[in-house]
């Protein structure tokens, strides 16, 4: 993989942003088994999946504590992950449009930077914590860009977050992303909302994985009342639960079973006597 770092100016937010890319091999393999005739193409697109990081995180976390590199080299897969500080990625009712900014700048920077594939069967996007909700947030606000939603623990369902934010002394902070708190249910701020109404429109589903540690108490009941939601709109779910807590050593385990076992790749190492 190459690992890349960049830098770049986003009008959306009015700030110099970041985002960490990993980069198949132009050879398809580490191993150099593709013939040289089909080396470096220049026409060539990867499948793409972007991950969001958890709050207090930052763009490098999934490369740091995961081993993202080494399950995507192996199906030449790309992964990108941009800089969500800890703006929920969402648009703010008073504050930077975070939402807008994946959407409409982010991505189609990646695309203009990297060989990309912006076909939305090859693009698929999850988060942890965080950006578990960001994640199904950005796929069902804008369900033409990915394929495929992955929930690693996230705070998906709004309710009892909202009933946290509420019981605070100061709730200045939280009114700012999502404006009155007791209107955010059934509305674009609500996920559950979001999934309901875009099945409604009948608009294209994702495929969903969802999944969390069993010792991870909040995550577990955000898990267990998006699975709820799924089942009545008859979404296509793949669920996976295990021992585990709110960290990478349950989320470094699920990004490898959604590469390796879910996500639609083909394994380049397959069949291959590579020792």
């Amino acid at each position: 993989m190459a690992l890349i770092h960049v830098d770049f100016h986003s009008k959306v937010l009015g700030k110099e942003t970041h985002a960490t890319v990993m980069l198949p091999s132009f050879s398809n393999t580490y191993y150099m088994t593709t013939p040289e005739d089909e080396l470096f193409d220049p026409g060539r697109k990867f499948k793409t999946l972007t991950l969001l990081h958890g709050f207090s995180q930052n763009e490098t976390s999934w490369q740091r504590f995961t081993s993202a590199e080494r399950y995507a080299e192996r199906f030449g897969l790309a992964i990108v992950c941009p800089d969500g500080n800890n703006g929920h990625y969402t648009d703010w009712d008073i504050g930077p449009r975070n939402l807008t900014f994946l959407q409409e700048e982010f991505l189609p920077a990646m695309r203009t930077m990297f060989p990309l594939s912006p076909a939305r069967e090859d693009n698929f996007v999850g988060g942890l914590s965080m950006g578990g909700y960001g994640s199904f947030k950005w796929a069902f606000t804008y369900p033409e860009t990915f394929s495929h939603v992955i929930n690693f623990s996230g705070g998906v369902d709004i309710r009892p977050r909202l009933e946290f934010y509420k019981s605070q002394l100061d709730t200045r902070q939280m009114e700012q992303v999502f404006g009155d708190l007791d209107k955010v249910p059934d509305g674009p701020h609500d996920i559950f909302w979001l999934i309901r109404k875009v099945r409604a429109e009948g608009k294209p589903m994702p495929k969903i994985f969802s999944c969390t540690g069993t010792e991870d108490k909040a995550g577990f009941m955000n898990h267990s009342n998006l699975l709820k939601v799924l089942e009545e709109v008859g979404a296509d779910v793949t669920v996976y639960t295990a021992p585990g807590h709110h960290d990478f050593w349950f989320w470094d385990e699920a990004l490898k079973k959604v590469i390796m076992e879910w996500l639609p790749l083909k394994d380049l190492h397959e069949g291959l006597d590579l020792y």
